[in-house]
């Protein structure tokens, strides 16, 4: 148990971070929230950072409290939009709409998305609150800023430095980008919400980078009639001339994609909020607008970064100290939703035989067409595709000179004789072009693989062209699938994982935060400890430990969920995936803050104050009712949502007309 002295069992300004994992974290920080809201401890937080999916809940609560909307609003919305949204057709009819999705002209899947994003959310239940420019972030930065939050990070990537690029309001100096690329506070509050959302949220590999700022939507942008770029952007060629003057490499764009490439878990950010609380210099107003302050984004040198991170020196300032005490920082919640996979790669087959489970058991011999190309040599295939070639140009030639000695113009039935010509020559001549032009390609890799080898062998080796034509088709799709799925599982989970842990160690390894943080990851309960604990054994005694077969059951759906961007409800099951993740949000949260009050909070056996024993108590009071039905948290917010009134006042406006047809009758 930790006993350090910085903990005064005060909850009063609380740093809340929220992780990327797409509609899984959407889910699961909607339902960690509503579990801090239910204790009291949501009013409490004054730090929000958020990435990828957790920018959806963040920017969605942010907004909320900006605009002084109830929190039970909040939380509907999700259930109202989140299980009806077909997103794959709503990004296929954006890309293939007769204008393009963004004012730069561009049409692919994340300018689509973060259309998608303003019109099905933001537009739908913010859209009564935009000022002059639309729904910009303008609504979190105007003055007298309303609710509890005073900093907000919402975390993306920029890949001209590789460092995060934050969309951040505070109430000290900061930077709207980072110390490399950053625009000044006029143009960022001209930045729509939705193109916020979309470049903390574009996942690599499954979306294309979106360009800042000519894939963002300017206030003053005339709308896009054609397939071509707006064709009048005053405010996006101003951004574009100020990154040209701000950038050493005197770029006009630069490219955004999701923030969990830099920090999945958004720590970096909140560690930054920290920093500037200690500087505590407000912002500079008359600061000229597109030039970015000096030293206030991330540390260049890998020694200057050692040192901020581990809180040896303030940013910008490199000989001050940095100590986070009770007047900066109560508590750290990180909620975390890694997904955890079996293995990440290679998913390996197996073949299941009663209670034997053998690996690696040998696949029989396919047997078809397809066995057959893949047996094929990569020099056989092309002997082959040349055959054809000399095949098709015989038989045009033939078909051709026959047909010359028909008069078809001159044919009572030259009609038919039309067909003969498409049948016989057209389509023919169609297949050969498409054969040459795919011999051709291949010819041309194979060129260039020969070149390649060539300078790698030894002069007396003969030429690589004799191995080439060796290697079979089968092979050649085997190395390439595997080349693809293990830079996938790299990329998606391994490099994730790595950047995760880092992360971690970066706040856990100062001595002034690693007792002031409660993690709370998705996977928690699963790794509970079954054996005997002090606090589980007090929860026993309240007989609300061990937790129930339906507990673990939804936590297991939860934590395993894949990452992707749409709801599913499998058949006969009365719970969708939105329903199993808020309800693996409240059970986590309020297990993880027992587990935290419980082991931080009681240095001699005692609660530090008496309102932290009443926290506890009031934690045990909602673990109970999990524990009794881990669906009753849910169930009462849905009682009391603003759906089930619209359904009620549905029920009854239909009886009503009932009984008004009877009377008629």
């Amino acid at each position: 148990m930790t006993t350090g002295s910085s903990i005064t069992g005060k909850f009063d300004k609380i740093a809340l971070s929220l992780s990327g994992g797409g509609v899984r974290a959407v889910g699961f920080h909607l339902g960690t929230i509503s579990m801090l809201n239910r204790l009291g401890l949501l009013e409490k937080i004054e730090i929000l950072s958020t990435v990828s999916g957790g920018s959806m809940v963040g920017l969605g609560y942010a907004l909320s409290q900006a605009v002084g909307r109830k929190f039970q609003d909040f939380f509907d919305d999700y259930f109202e939009f989140l299980p009806t949204l077909n997103i794959i057709e709503e990004l296929l009819a954006r890309m293939t709409a007769r204008v393009p999705p963004s004012p730069s002209g561009r049409r692919d899947m994340i300018t689509s998305l973060a259309n998608v994003y303003h019109t099905t959310y933001f537009k739908r239940y913010f859209g009564q609150y935009a000022g002059p420019d639309g729904l910009t972030f303008d609504l979190l930065m105007r003055e007298p800023r309303q609710g509890h939050l005073k900093e907000m990070i919402f975390n993306a990537t920029e890949f001209k430095t590789g460092s995060a690029f934050r969309f951040q309001v505070s109430e000290y100096r900061c930077l709207i980008g980072n110390g490399n690329v950053s625009i000044c506070m006029k143009h960022a509050r001209q930045i729509r919400i939705a193109d916020i959302m979309a470049a903390s949220s574009c996942i690599p590999i499954g979306m294309e980078p979106l360009f800042f700022p000519d894939d963002f939507h300017w206030p003053d942008d005339h709308p896009v009639r054609s397939n071509r770029p707006s064709p009048s952007r005053k405010t996006c060629d101003e951004v574009r001339a100020a990154m040209i003057r701000n950038t050493d490499t005197h770029q006009a764009n630069v490219a955004l994609m999701d923030g969990g490439v830099y920090d999945n878990q958004g720590i970096t950010s909140t560690l930054l909020a920290l920093n500037r609380r200690k500087t505590r210099i407000r912002e500079d107003q008359r600061q000229e607008c597109g030039y970015s302050l000096e030293h206030r984004g991330d540390p260049a040198s890998p020694q200057d970064w050692a040192n901020w991170m581990s809180g040896r020196v303030l940013q910008g300032a490199r000989h001050q100290p940095v100590k986070v005490d009770s007047d900066d920082l109560d508590l750290l919640i990180i909620s975390d939703t890694p997904v955890r996979k079996a293995s990440f790669f290679p998913r390996i087959p197996f073949e299941q035989s009663g209670d034997r489970v053998a690996f690696g058991r040998p696949r029989p011999r396919k047997k078809g067409f397809r066995a057959w190309i893949e047996q094929i040599s990569l020099g056989t295939l092309d002997k082959v595709g040349w055959g054809m070639i000399i095949l098709l140009v015989a038989s045009i030639y033939l078909n051709f000179m026959d047909l010359l000695k028909l008069d078809f113009f001159d044919h009572p039935d030259w009609f038919n004789q039309a067909g003969l010509v498409l049948l016989q020559v057209i389509i023919p001549l169609i297949v050969l072009l498409i054969v040459g032009s795919l011999l051709v390609v291949f010819k041309l890799v194979r060129v260039r693989a020969e070149s390649s080898l060539a300078h790698l062998l030894p002069g007396w080796v003969r030429r690589p062209k004799k191995y080439l034509n060796k290697l079979r088709v089968g092979n050649l799709m085997t190395m390439l699938s595997l080349r693809a799925g293990s830079v996938s599982a790299l990329t998606s989970t391994i490099y994730m994982n790595r950047i995760r842990g880092l992360g971690y160690s970066t706040a856990y390894s100062r001595p002034d935060l690693t007792s002031r943080i409660l993690s709370n990851e998705i996977f928690t309960l699963q790794d509970a400890p079954l054996g005997a604990d002090p606090l589980h054994q007090e929860l026993a005694q309240r007989l609300a430990w061990p937790p129930p077969a339906e507990m673990q059951r939804i936590v297991d759906k939860a934590s395993t969920m894949a990452t992707k961007l749409w709801i599913e409800q499998d058949p006969g099951d009365p719970m969708n995936d939105l329903d199993y993740l808020v309800i693996g949000g409240q059970c986590t949260i309020c297990y993880n803050l027992m587990r935290y009050l419980w082991d931080e909070c009681r240095p001699q056996g005692q609660f530090i104050l008496p309102e932290t024993g009443q926290l506890f108590e009031a934690a045990v009071g909602q673990w109970q009712k999990l524990v009794a039905d881990p669906s009753s948290l849910l169930n009462d917010r849905k009682r009391n949502s603003r759906l089930q009134a619209l359904n009620r006042q549905a029920a009854e406006a239909g009886k009503a007309r009932q009984a008004a047809a009877k009377a008629a009758a």
